[in-house]
């Protein structure tokens, strides 16, 4: 019986097993070798941040926003608009073909049942309207460019949006570092303070104190870097297109960034009235709320038509044949005017015209509205701006003094002439001071790329052509 078992044993322990099993792992080997030779490249291309900047983040917002897709439409129905109006000069010309089987019970024998065939090309020309025509095609025309300035103005503002969102992911990345680097200081600060503890220089509760400041550092860095995510979320929903994968952005370095705006308002504001689109485009649409009245007008005024047109006639009753009754015997043409004069319309002119002159009036107000609107922006990015100049100013001296009362306070501390509180406060103030910095910094750029805005004249120019080498 022992001799069975050590045979079986010997079966599957045997020469015979091992080979195979070699054969198997080594064949397994090398498909893991040939993928990751195949795949290199896909695997480090998945585990790499794409790299943007701020002219290509501006860039693609221009080719994939969905609101300037739709101002582009807008544009372009316009122009078929445009198109259909200076159509309306053209004269309409229209053919018909009827057929008809007729019974005359007047009639007796086989002429009682016959059938007839008529065809006919017949047109109209419009000779006078009351001056609709015209007014209508100037009005398309006005509303054509009234629609281009908005998209003009639709292309400032998404160039606005994604700067701002692209400002913003680059302050929340140095926040982020900020956050690091406080985080690594207050680790080396725990080190140093569990030495001190250690040689009975300082008590338990300086420890256990400077664990919880390390802890909340932990806790600021998980919360810079979620802003810094949520962040880089809004600056791709600003381009309009989603990026697969991550995005590695880097501080614009544009000659506009360091432009001085210029400082007299009144000028910034007339410089504004001359070059803001959207206030050519309210101008355009106030003129062609002009037009609209004259159309409406026209309505008191007589039609006047050209009306013409060719026909002929098979009837199968008479014994000439098709060609000869369709092309010489039953051919009949007229040509004449039609005159149409409004005598009583139950006051529809008079109604579209008093609508027609209210909807002048709302768009006059609409662009006075904007017209102080733009002064009121103006004016407070102007003064936003200079805050902004001021704040750098005073962050930078605020950070530079915390930074030797750091110094000052851990020399003390370690010599036991400070208290840990002391420290923590001061380091904290350091913290402080370096994000107010950078807060400043990020709002002067803003407030420039505003001012550019809001004066009407910020296009993808400023980006492209201004770039410091």
């Amino acid at each position: 019986m022992k001799d069975l078992k050590e045979e079986k044993i010997q079966v599957i322990r045997g020469p015979d097993f091992f080979p195979w099993m070699l054969n198997k792992q080594i064949i397994f080997l090398i498909l893991i070798v040939l993928s990751l030779n195949v795949f290199p490249g896909g695997m480090t291309e998945a585990s790499e941040a794409q790299k943007m900047s701020l002219v290509e983040a501006v860039e693609l917002a221009l080719k994939y926003n969905q609101d300037l897709k739709l101002a582009k439409n807008s544009v372009q129905y316009s122009k078929f608009t445009l198109e259909k109006e200076k159509n309306d000069y053209l004269p309409q010309v229209t053919g018909t073909v009827n057929t008809a089987l007729n019974n005359d019970y007047g009639q007796s024998g086989s002429n009682r049942n016959y059938s007839t065939l008529r065809a006919e090309i017949f047109t109209q020309l419009n000779l006078f309207k009351g001056f609709e025509d015209k007014a209508s095609l100037e009005s398309a025309r006005y509303n054509l460019s009234s629609y281009e300035h908005t998209q003009i103005r639709k292309k400032q503002q998404v160039i606005y949006d994604t700067v701002n969102a692209y400002i913003d992911v680059v302050q929340r990345r140095q926040e982020v570092e900020v956050a690091r680097e406080n985080l690594t200081n207050n680790r080396q600060q725990e080190k140093e303070i569990k030495a001190f503890y250690e040689t009975g220089k300082v008590p338990a509760t300086d420890l256990y104190q400077q664990q919880a400041e390390t802890a909340k550092a932990k806790f600021d860095v998980i919360s810079a870097e979620n802003s810094y995510k949520i962040s880089k979320m809004q600056l791709i929903k600003s381009i309009g297109v989603p990026i697969a994968g991550d995005i590695e952005i880097e501080v614009p370095k544009i000659t506009i960034f360091t432009m001085a705006p210029e400082t007299d308002t009144d000028r910034l504001i007339q410089e504004a009235f001359e070059t803001r689109p959207d206030l050519f485009a309210l101008e355009k649409s106030v003129s062609a709320k002009e037009a609209k009245i004259k159309e409406a007008a026209s309505g008191k005024y007589p039609s006047v038509d050209l009306n013409a047109g060719v026909g002929s006639l098979y009837d199968n009753r008479y014994d000439e044949n098709f060609g000869h009754q369709f092309s010489d015997d039953n051919i009949d043409s007229y040509i004449g005017v039609s005159v149409s004069l409004p005598i009583f319309d139950r006051q529809l002119t008079r109604t579209k015209v008093n609508q027609a002159k209210i909807d002048k009036q709302s768009e006059n107000l609409t662009l006075e509205k904007l017209k102080q609107q733009i002064r009121e922006e103006l004016g407070q990015e102007f003064a936003d701006y200079q805050t902004a100049c001021e704040s750098i100013l005073v962050s930078k001296s605020r950070l530079f003094y915390t930074n030797k009362a750091l110094e000052s306070v851990f020399q003390r501390y370690k010599m036991g002439a400070a208290n840990l509180t002391e420290l923590t406060q001061i380091r904290s103030d350091q913290v402080e001071a370096r994000n107010e910095l950078i807060q400043a910094e990020m709002d002067k750029m803003q407030k420039i790329i505003s001012i550019f805005f809001y004066k009407g004249d910020l296009g993808l120019s400023h980006l492209l052509k201004e770039k410091l080498s």
